[in-house]
């Protein structure tokens, strides 16, 4: 881990925005915070739109944010430490060796106001929507995340998604106990529960094609468009503070479409949005040096925080198509890639580090992710490597295409890349900057030979990283979706090392099985880890209650806008 020149506050995260318009398309909020910090808008900046607001179709991190206001498990990670909380649930007991989960639901939780219900108003969840939302999963196209975690999990929830009827695993005991029966031990279940993909619907709203959740925030397609997506509290929240006021204490969040990098600085700095990351690396020592009265005074303008993410970004090759599905073209592309100049030149610094051990990010707490060696940068090994393979100093390699999000330094890392390829080992790469969805629809078709990605873990074990490896995930044709096996990689040896992992309770065993996994993959290369995360990010030190933690989890229901007079009034 890089030194760093001040004190930093270590545990500050978030990603906010308001709800009016100027010139600049954000507009500051902060004259709406009510007293003692009850009320107001807090603004986030998002680069590029949401790509969808159903639960089981989420697998970018903007959606992830967005509809995780909206609907709710029936469990949630603690935004601290990680750990497993109640939310819909509020209690459950584990019997037979981890086969059987019941569930005890909340008591007048109820789905938001919305047009779908009777008379518009939303009704009571229970154990039914439950069920429901669970037939949904298992109903749903395979690439939904909640569905490869599940699959072969729950009795009878393939005989279910082949024949319909009921899934023999999960019953409703009444209207509030909800039972679960696996068909083997799976130690992540809870964490799967608590992931937005199972997040629990009403049949209503998507048979009317509504989005109502259980939520602290609602949505409407009024306050959706293409400068901002408002979200407003929902009224009929559940939850309230030790004091009986009723959560959220926000009016409203606001993401707003601000382009990456000094744009987002510089509204941060007009006091226009609430909280930053993804600072321009070569911002980070002016913002230091200009602003360091700002850290200072009394009280303080601004926090500037640090903290490492649950995220490894790598470079991930298409092995299903030529040339990638040869080892050795891999492996010769891996140790050719200097990975601590992209560190120290690109990214100034802003990272945990260079990704030169497995995929798995150091990030998981027990896990031994320096034990994994990954491949060294070897230029003349690279080159032996690339010979044996039938590619003597590049020759006959096809202009490979490589795909990278849009972003400046997304483009600045692949430029990098690229460069050093052709210095290193004469191979051309031609490099397109796609949205999220472009690069998703070309990987659907196996039309780019690699790609430039990142994952934040789903849940905090080194299996949600393992996941995007796993061969039964991927489909037979190479013109179909491969979700989360993008790489399409197919290894019999690595996928035993994972069903093991998957199953194995002992959590020591288990991190055990997960290292060898995450070995193999650092060797047999069908992704070359780059780096692991660590960023700093900017908050307005009005912001109170938010907690920082590596999954980007954005918990706010009670966080408050407040002033330093609103303070001592508190106090």
């Amino acid at each position: 881990m890089k030194k760093i020149v001040i004190s930093f506050i270590g545990c500050s995260l978030l990603l906010l925005f308001s709800c009016g318009d100027d010139e600049s398309n954000v507009a500051t909020s902060k004259s709406k915070t009510a007293t003692n910090g009850i009320g107001g808008c807090i603004d986030f900046a998002i680069a590029e739109k949401y790509q969808t607001l159903d639960p089981i179709k989420v697998t970018d991190v903007v959606s992830f944010h967005i509809v995780g206001q909206i609907y709710e498990p029936l469990v949630r990670f603690n935004e601290k430490e990680l750990t497993i909380m109640p939310l819909l649930a509020e209690s459950w007991v584990i019997e037979k060796n981890n086969l059987i989960h019941t569930f005890k639901l909340k008591k007048g939780v109820h789905f938001q106001d919305n047009a779908c219900f009777k008379n518009g108003k939303g009704r009571e969840l229970k154990a039914s929507d439950v069920i429901y939302t669970f037939k949904r999963i298992y109903t749903g196209e395979d690439g939904n995340y909640a569905y490869t975690f599940l699959k072969d999990k729950i009795v009878g929830g393939e005989d279910f998604k082949k024949s319909g009827g009921e899934i023999a695993g999960i019953k409703a005991i009444d209207d509030y106990t909800v039972e679960f029966t696996l068909t083997h031990p799976f130690p992540n279940f809870l964490s799967v529960l608590a992931t937005v993909g199972t997040a629990i619907v009403s049949q209503e709203g998507i048979e009317k094609n509504e989005v109502v959740g259980s939520g602290p925030f609602t949505y409407s397609k009024i306050n959706d468009n293409k400068q901002a997506v408002v979200l407003i509290k929902n009224k009929n929240y559940h939850i309230a503070d030790d004091k009986g006021y009723a959560l959220p204490y926000l009016d409203s969040v606001a993401y707003h479409y601000v382009e990456l990098g000094q744009q987002q600085l510089d509204l941060f700095m007009n006091n226009k949005l609430d909280v930053i990351t993804n600072i321009p690396p070569e911002a980070i020592k002016g913002i230091v040096e200009s602003q360091i009265a700002d850290f200072q005074d009394k009280p303080v303008k601004f926090i500037l925080g640090r903290y490492p993410q649950l995220t490894t970004s790598f470079l991930s090759f298409n092995t299903a198509i030529e040339p990638f599905n040869n080892v050795k073209v891999r492996k010769a592309i891996g140790m050719a890639i200097d990975k601590t100049k992209i560190v120290d030149k690109v990214l100034k610094g802003e990272a945990f580090g260079p990704g030169e051990h497995g995929i798995v990010p150091p990030a998981i707490k027990d896990y031994d992710f320096s034990s994994v060696v990954g491949l060294d940068y070897d230029v003349a090994k690279a080159k032996q490597l690339l010979a044996e393979a039938g590619y003597p100093n590049g020759k006959d390699l096809p202009k490979l295409l490589f795909t990278v999000g849009k972003g400046n330094t997304n483009l600045r890392v692949a430029l990098e890349i690229q460069k050093q390829l052709l210095s290193n080992l004469n191979i051309n790469v031609e490099i397109s900057s796609l949205s999220l969805a472009e690069m998703r629809e070309m990987n659907s078709h196996s039309k780019n030979h690699l790609m430039l990605s990142a994952w934040l873990g789903e849940f905090p074990e080194p299996l949600s990283f393992l996941s995007l490896f796993y061969g039964k995930n991927v489909p037979t044709s190479i013109d179909l979706p491969s979700f989360p096996n993008e790489s399409r990689y197919k290894n019999a040896k690595f996928d035993k090392l994972y069903e093991q992992a998957l199953i194995t309770i002992d959590n020591k065993k288990r991190y055990e099985l997960c290292l060898s996994a995450d070995q193999f993959i650092a060797i047999d290369a069908p992704a070359i880890p780059l780096w692991y995360h660590e960023n700093y990010q900017l908050i307005q030190s009005n912001v109170k209650n938010f907690q920082a933690n590596a999954m980007k989890i954005q918990y706010l229901t009670y966080v408050k806008l407040m002033d330093a007079s609103m303070e001592v009034a508190e106090k």
